[in-house]
């Protein structure tokens, strides 16, 4: 009966040491965020606790948990710091914070003793601008960033700039095609989209990419992966958008 009780004490201890020894490794949180989410964040109750946007984002406002929470803000990098008051918290403390881009996220905040200093960092699904200009369509950084985006779709990959979404959504152009929204690519400056194109007709297509420069507003550039398309064939389309009308004359 002792060697049992002996036995379970010891797994027992054995699994509270692994709780406590990935409570210590959890240094750096990162949560892919938009407007109005919120997310739990586990921090120190001994130490201050570091919050940041990805890049070159800042925290512009804080409120909330002032009673259970210390904040210390860092204005000239737009980041926070936080610490219990008293070491421990309420279950289901929260408090608000709002990034420059006007975006406003909770956080629900969880503290533990044996946890050491965090790196939370919040990484909004809409992202800061790049080195190009709205609408600036002529520029090599502009040309670039086209590129890198239309390379991208076409493979089917993931930008950490931009926030991917999936679609089934039919969009009625022509008769003899059907056309369907498959994909976007949503990032703070450009927009990228990505259509399947069937010929629905009884005869074989042939297409201008030229053609497609109307497909909606803020169109900067558009890619087919094939330009004629046999009866019943498909083909895809790619479309990248001003994400903010900079580019519309």
């Amino acid at each position: 009966m002792k060697r049992t009780f002996k036995l379970v004490l010891l797994i027992s201890l054995i699994g509270l040491m692994s709780s406590l020894s990935s409570l210590c490794l959890a240094l750096n949180q990162e949560f892919d965020v938009k407007d109005g989410d919120s997310i739990t964040v586990m921090i120190s109750s001994q130490e201050l606790s570091k919050i940041s946007i990805k890049g070159d984002g800042r925290i512009s406002k804080v409120w909330g948990g002032g009673k259970a929470l210390h904040f210390q803000a860092d204005k000239a990098n737009g980041d926070l710091y936080i610490k219990p008051k008293l070491g421990d918290l309420l279950p289901n403390t929260s408090f608000f914070i709002k990034d420059d881009m006007g975006a406003t996220y909770t956080l629900v905040v969880q503290a533990y003793t044996q946890t050491p200093a965090q790196s939370i960092v919040l990484k909004p699904r809409v992202y800061r601008s790049k080195n190009y200009g709205h609408g600036n369509f002529s520029s090599l950084a502009y040309k670039k960033a086209v590129k890198v985006l239309m390379k991208a779709m076409a493979l089917g990959e993931m930008l950490d700039d931009f926030y991917n979404e999936d679609h089934e959504q039919l969009v009625p152009l022509w008769k003899e095609t059907e056309i369907g929204l498959i994909r976007t690519y949503v990032g703070e400056d450009l927009v990228g989209e990505v259509y399947s194109i069937k010929n629905i007709s009884d005869e074989d297509m042939v297409f201008d990419e030229r053609e497609f420069l109307g497909f909606g507003r803020w169109v900067g550039a558009v890619s087919l992966e094939r330009l004629e398309l046999a009866v019943e064939a498909s083909t895809y389309l790619y479309v990248v958008r001003s994400a903010q009308g900079g580019g519309e004359k």
